[in-house]
């Protein structure tokens, strides 16, 4: 009979392998820090430099707060008809609610990746807190997509020089932004894609939203900002790059990372060392 101990222990080194927990990896973006965490979202916590060997400029299109059953799609269907690629900033609760949704970005060949469980302060967080939320978030992703993420973008752009040693520990690179759409406001389309068109500059990471409200406008806003930079010759680069499982994830795999289901329950309260 097998103990519980080494239940655990194969709990733990499953959990290492499927959510690649280990040495620290990846440069972190300039942002704000736990001194200045912004009461929204900041204009521009500047990202790091990406090597370029096409001589077209690059820009990065993001999207935040989803996935969202009808504005990803919607959001989607806008990519899809101009050939454009982009990276989603997910929310793990939102992903546990809409998997589907999930699963669209990924198969249509986007990159999907973390912006936490359930867009809370992490700053705010203890070390034990921020490995609990970003393994349950990791969960999800594994569970819905079969992939996981490599990068991390803090709500609100709030990070601080601990949340990115911890993020690295845990293989995640912390990415913001440099242009903001503001679509988070009162803000009409045509203004969404003014802001973005007119501040964007080749390796520009644009913040946009598919999910935590109303997005129509920001999907309209689309139709006018892809074409615009697509006339600038500008070309478009997957922020983070996508890692997708080569395995279906065991049930219990994630014994130290919020279990979803059955025989895994009776780890819920397991402690992360």
């Amino acid at each position: 009979m097998i103990g519980s101990g080494n239940i655990l222990a194969a709990g733990a080194v499953a959990l290492v392998a499927l959510l690649g927990v280990g040495p620290p990896g990846g440069g972190v973006s300039a942002g704000f820090h736990a001194d200045r965490v912004p009461v929204s979202h900041p204009e521009d916590p500047a990202p790091g430099p990406d090597p370029v060997e096409n001589p077209r400029p690059v820009v990065y299109l993001t999207f935040d707060d989803g996935p969202h059953p009808v504005y990803t799609p919607q959001v989607l269907e806008v990519l899809a008809s101009h050939e454009v690629k982009a990276t989603f900033f997910v929310v793990g609760d939102m992903v546990r609610r809409w998997p589907e949704a999930a699963r669209q970005i990924v198969e249509e060949g986007h990159s999907i990746q973390s912006h936490a469980w359930n867009h809370d302060t992490l700053t705010a967080f203890s070390r034990k807190e921020f490995i609990r939320d970003m393994n349950r978030t990791q969960t999800e992703l594994l569970y819905a997509t079969k992939t996981q993420a490599t990068c991390l973008r803090p709500p609100y752009g709030a990070t601080s020089s601990r949340v990115e040693k911890w993020a690295n520990e845990l293989g995640l690179t912390v990415e913001l932004w440099d242009v903001s759409g503001s679509d988070w406001t009162d803000i009409s389309a045509g203004g969404i894609a003014r802001r973005v068109i007119r501040r964007v500059a080749p390796g520009s990471v644009v913040l946009l939203h598919d999910g935590g409200g109303p997005r129509s406008r920001t999907v309209s806003a689309l139709e006018v900002i892809i074409p615009a930079l697509l006339e600038e010759d500008y070309r478009f680069g997957l922020l983070c790059r996508p890692n997708p499982l080569s395995v279906e994830p065991a049930v219990c795999a994630f014994a130290l990372a919020w279990p979803r289901v059955g025989t895994c329950d009776r780890y819920w309260q397991q402690e992360v060392q």
